[in-house]
């Protein structure tokens, strides 16, 4: 929980470094979260509280989107890479995929 809260609050930092446990922790910890919202939305058949759940989540992916890319760039700074390499993440399913692989791998 420690690094999620340090990762949301490094939201404009693409100089640093980021480790691979802070990496991990931080992955783990917010695809739980979205996990959650997503769940929520399904199980929930009342009209209003859907389109809330549905708004809080959209809220939420929009406002942690930064400290996700400042995140990424730090690791691939970490490893040596390019953060341009960040821009795979564009390619639909393949470049995802692949710039996890990468920011996985040991320092």
């Amino acid at each position: 929980m420690k690094y999620y809260v340090e990762i949301l609050k490094k939201f404009n930092d693409f100089h640093g470094n980021a480790s691979r446990r802070e990496f991990v922790h931080f992955l783990l910890f917010h695809c739980g979260i979205i996990a959650v919202l997503f769940f929520l939305g399904f199980a929930i058949e009342h009209a209003f509280f859907h389109k809330v759940i549905n708004t809080v989540s959209g809220l939420f992916v929009i406002g942690t989107s930064l400290s996700c890319i400042a995140l990424f760039v730090r690791r691939l700074n970490t490893l040596g890479r390019n953060p341009k390499l960040l821009m795979a993440a564009l390619i639909p399913v393949v470049g995802l995929l692949y710039l996890l692989f990468i920011c996985l791998k040991k320092d």
